[in-house]
């Protein structure tokens, strides 16, 4: 439990056990994209991407949904869309040169949307927008030119950002709510 002015605490994500429906997409290759639009209840994306000019982009309505991104190349992107009434989950990870991530989770019921995203590599830039009720999110980047801007609308928000490396980011970060805020910036040089 929680005391007065204490901040949230972020809970474990699990996969949704009963996943009526799934989508499972492995490339291996080069100029590879996959695209995922789901609506019902209980929805599972898993995509793996390897190789050159990767594009991953998932839309998921109607709540509890689970997405898994794995991208590791060159000019890779995700842009992922998780919308409804329960719990949402992403995780995502991507290496490589100029990945960009831009992710929208919005959850009206009681549930929390929980992001985990990781960027390793050259010009990686990230947004994330999560809106509604009991959110979390864990942002993490290595590398050289990057840049993260992070919203949190609405309900009890907590956000854990990490950046190592050269140009780092402006820190644009929007919390409304319960809040709950750690940034850690390093710099080594360049």
């Amino acid at each position: 439990a929680q005391g007065a002015g204490s901040a949230p605490q972020f809970e474990p994500v699990e996969a949704p056990l009963d996943q009526d429906s799934g989508v499972f997409v492995s490339q291996i290759g080069s100029s590879n994209e996959a695209s995922a639009q789901q609506d019902g209840n209980a929805a599972s994306t898993q995509v793996a991407q390897q190789g050159e000019g990767n594009r991953a982009a998932i839309r998921q309505s109607s709540a509890p949904h689970y997405a898994a991104v794995a991208q590791s190349g060159n000019f890779n992107e995700a842009d992922i869309a998780q919308d409804g009434n329960g719990q949402t989950a992403l995780v995502l990870a991507q290496q490589g040169n100029g990945n960009v991530a831009d992710i929208l989770q919005r959850e009206a019921g009681l549930a929390y949307s929980a992001g985990a995203i990781s960027q390793t590599g050259d010009s990686n830039s990230l947004s994330l927008i999560q809106d509604g009720s009991d959110n979390q999110a864990r942002l993490t980047q290595a590398g050289d030119g990057n840049a993260m801007t992070a919203s949190q609308l609405g309900g009890n928000n907590r956000l854990d950002w990490s950046q190592v490396g050269s140009g780092l980011s402006d820190l644009q970060i929007e919390q409304t709510g319960g809040a709950g805020l750690i940034v850690i910036q390093t710099n080594g040089g360049g």
